[in-house]
């Protein structure tokens, strides 16, 4: 798979909800990643960051919220756009655990399940605006693509 960056569902949530911090920025990010235009590199989303944008967008304590029906419409175009997406592999929860040892807490689970779906998959990167939540995963080049100029 040429595709090495994958997008975190932050990027995503930024770049639809018009009242969220950076949605200028993200939603510019966005476009140029889907069209390649401007972007050295190939991007790809995680089918766990499209499900994990579908309950944040959608979600009464955000600003703006989308409706269910409106949200499933925008995973469905990712879909559609030809932009691979990612799933786990029959060795996700294998590299789970590998990557959970030495953690502490449950509030980076999903974080790491990400992180092992990323690894399994041979993805050598993620655009997020959270760089410090993956940073120990010292496979992943992190970028945070709103602090680029």
């Amino acid at each position: 798979m040429s595709a090495l960056y994958a997008i975190d569902t932050n990027l995503l949530v930024y770049a639809h909800n018009t009242t969220a911090p950076f949605h200028t920025e993200a939603k510019s990010f966005i476009e140029k990643a889907f069209s390649n235009y401007d972007i050295s590199r190939e991007v790809c989303i995680p089918a766990q960051v499209l499900v994990e944008f579908l309950n944040v967008i959608t979600w009464s304590k955000i600003g703006n919220p989308l409706p269910l029906d409106k949200a499933t419409i925008i995973v469905q175009r990712y879909i559609a756009s030809g932009v691979p997406i990612i799933h786990p592999q029959a060795t996700q929860l294998t590299t789970l655990f590998s990557l959970l040892e030495g953690m502490t807490t449950r509030k980076k689970i999903f974080d790491v399940a990400l992180a092992a779906t990323l690894k399994d998959n041979n993805i050598k990167g993620l655009y997020t605006i959270n760089v410090k939540d993956f940073k120990e995963f010292g496979f992943l080049d992190v970028v945070n693509p709103l602090a680029i100029n």
